[in-house]
C-alpha cells in the first residue's frame, strides 16, 4: 500500500481555528502522515510529537526557506529530529537567484544544508514550483539546479502540478530523476486556461501514469497538497483521499 500524507499548508486556516481537531480529522480520513508547513499550534516539538503519536500520524518532514539554512539551522534540525521527521527541504527561491549563476549558488547552499541534515538522520530535498522551468539560454533553472547539486545529498520533492504549470512533463521528470524523488506532491490541475488547483482525481493530470511512474522511480511518500482548495480545506482533502481510494491509487 502506498504511503499517502498531507502537506499541512493545505489546511492552514483550519489548523489555526482548531489545531488538534484538524489533525484528528486528517487521521480519521485515512492520511498516514503529514508534512509541516511552519505553523505548529504553538506546541513544542515534544508536545507535537506526542500529539502526532496519539493520532497515529507520522511527521514526514517539513519545508524551510533558504534563510533558515543560514540562521538557526541546527536548532531547526534538532526540532525535526525530536519529531522523528525523515525529510526537510527548501520550498522557495527568491527571484534574484533565478539566473543560471544564481541556481548554481543555490545548489551550493543546498549541498551544505544537506550535509548538516544527514548528521541528524534527515534527508534533504528541493521542492519545485513553476518558475524553475523558465528557459535560461536554452536550459531551464530546474535542470541547472538538479545537475549542480550532489545527487547523494539533495533529493527532489517533485510537485507534478507545478511541473505541468511550468510547461514540462511530470512523467518525463520522474524518469529523468529516477531514484532521486522520495517525495511527490499530489496536486491536480483544473481544465481551462486558468489551470488552477483541483481536487485530486477531478482534474486533468493522469494520476494512473503518475503513480506508476512514481513507484518505478522509488517514491516513498505521496503527499496531497493544494495551495488553494476549490471546495474548502477539509472537504477538499476528504474528496481527494476518497478519489484516490476509489480509483485504486492507494494500493
Amino acid at each position: 500500500m502506498r504511503n499517502v500524507g498531507l502537506q499541512l499548508y493545505t489546511v492552514r486556516h483550519a489548523l489555526k481555528e482548531d489545531f488538534v481537531g484538524t489533525l484528528k480529522t486528517i487521521a480519521e480520513i485515512g492520511y498516514r502522515g503529514v508534512e509541516l508547513a511552519g505553523y505548529t499550534g504553538n506546541h513544542s516539538p515534544v508536545e507535537l510529537r506526542n500529539i502526532m503519536a496519539d493520532l497515529g500520524l507520522q511527521v514526514i518532514g517539513a519545508h524551510c526557506s533558504l534563510d533558515t539554512l543560514e540562521a538557526n539551522w541546527e536548532r531547526y534540525l534538532d526540532d525535526l529530529a525530536t519529531l522523528n521527521a525523515g525529510y526537510v527541504g527548501v520550498s522557495w527561491v527568491p527571484a534574484h537567484y533565478r539566473t543560471a549563476s544564481g541556481w548554481r549558488t543555490v545548489a551550493r547552499m543546498l549541498n551544505a544544508g544537506a550535509i548538516d541534515a544527514l548528521k541528524h538522520g534527515i534527508i534533504f530535498f528541493y521542492h519545485n514550483h513553476d518558475f524553475e522551468f523558465q528557459q535560461l539560454n536554452g536550459r531551464c533553472g530546474y535542470d541547472i539546479l538538479m545537475e549542480a547539486v550532489d545527487p547523494a545529498l539533495v533529493k527532489a520533492e517533485l510537485d507534478v502540478y507545478w511541473v505541468r504549470k511550468g510547461g514540462a512533463d511530470p512523467l518525463a521528470y520522474l524518469k529523468k530523476l529516477h531514484g532521486r524523488v522520495p517525495l511527490l506532491h499530489v496536486k491536480d490541475m483544473s481544465a481551462g486556461p486558468q489551470a488552477t488547483n483541483e481536487i485530486v482525481g477531478e482534474g486533468i493530470l493522469d494520476f494512473d501514469a503518475i503513480f506508476a511512474a512514481g513507484d518505478a522511480s522509488g517514491v516513498a511518500w505521496y503527499i496531497v497538497e493544494q495551495d488553494d482548495c476549490p471546495k474548502g480545506e477539509l472537504e477538499s482533502i476528504k474528496r481527494s483521499y476518497a478519489n484516490m481510494r476509489s480509483r485504486g491509487w492507494l494500493n
